[in-house]
């Protein structure tokens, strides 16, 4: 016995009328992007400030050179947490024919330091005022003087190798004031960084050939 079809259910008749496009609920409006607020004036001079005093790792790298990140990262690192003086150690100011590594990193005014004074204290502690040859030091009775020359050029070499950190570290502090001071931009003020620091090979290659005619000079009596 054939069953009769199951009823359809009756189409439900669209909600929209012909001829009208289905409403869309609109979203919801995003809120309206504002700008940064800007810092107070006090909060503004005390970032100054900061800058001024606590150079930033950037402007280091900048003012260091390709050696930061290897050498002196680790180095300057007591002084960038407090720029006080400690003995630190550097041996390329120590070994490097004193005071030639603070010529060759710009350090003008300890470059001066280190060449003028072991020769001002030879002659206050020995109490020669002429210099004397190397032949001449090495009398039988100027032997002292020999001794007296050696300890002062060690502890000359003991003295730059302990304060050469401290310097560079200050000397960088400075060139990041004058280069915040300027208020240039960021891409400026790290060039303008890597002019005034970096190193001086020229100024250096100049004194080592000097003090070797010196010395050749001084022993050729």
């Amino acid at each position: 016995m054939t069953q009769p079809p199951p009823e359809t259910p009756p189409a439900t008749p669209s909600e929209t009328p012909e001829g009208h496009a289905p409403e869309v609920t609109p979203a919801e409006p995003l809120p309206p992007v504002l700008p940064p607020p800007e810092l107070p004036r006090w909060a503004q001079q005390q970032h100054q400030q900061l800058l001024l005093e606590y150079p930033s790792e950037a402007a280091l790298a900048a003012f260091i050179g390709p050696k930061w990140e290897s050498v002196y990262r680790r180095k300057l690192a007591t002084f960038v947490e407090d720029p006080s003086f400690v003995p630190t150690w550097n041996w390329s100011a120590a070994l490097a024919f004193p005071p030639a590594w603070f010529l060759y990193r710009k350090l003008y005014l300890p470059f001066t330091i280190f060449f003028l004074v072991p020769g001002i204290a030879f002659r206050v502690l020995t109490g020669t005022e002429q210099p004397m040859t190397m032949a001449a030091m090495q009398q039988p009775e100027n032997e002292w003087l020999l001794m007296m020359n050696a300890a002062i050029f060690v502890s000359t070499m003991l003295a730059s190798g302990g304060t050469a950190n401290w310097f560079l570290y200050r000397r960088a502090r400075a060139a990041n004031w004058f280069v915040v001071q300027r208020q240039l931009s960021p891409a400026e003020s790290l060039l303008l960084l890597r002019r005034v620091g970096g190193v001086n090979k020229v100024a250096v290659t100049l004194f080592v050939l000097l003090s070797l005619l010196l010395a050749v000079s001084t022993l050729g009596g």
